[in-house]
């Protein structure tokens, strides 16, 4: 009887781990589901900021009061843009 009853108790233990198992995977795929959620916000965040920085860009041009430094940081900017074109038509032409 006593090995019925480790047995018993052994089975009892292994459905509520089975349970918790369930419960966890559950849990992980919700948080997945969430994170991607965050991350989409947190990209279209960093484009509507982007989108932001370009027309401030554009106003300080416009108003011709930018100073040396301002115009090297924008020429930079412009230059990544420009890179960042290019890498496009070569992905989009291969």
């Amino acid at each position: 009887m006593a090995v019925d009853e480790q047995l018993k108790n052994l089975h009892q233990k292994l459905q509520l781990l089975l349970k918790q198992y369930q419960q966890l995977q559950k849990e992980n795929a919700a948080m997945k589901k969430e994170l991607e959620g965050q991350r989409l916000l947190l990209k279209e965040k960093n484009d509507v900021i982007q989108q932001l920085q370009e027309k401030i860009d554009v106003a300080k041009l416009q108003s011709s009061s930018m100073s040396i430094e301002e115009k090297k940081l924008l020429e930079q900017r412009i230059n990544g843009y420009l890179s960042e074109i290019e890498k496009c038509l070569v992905l989009l032409n291969s």
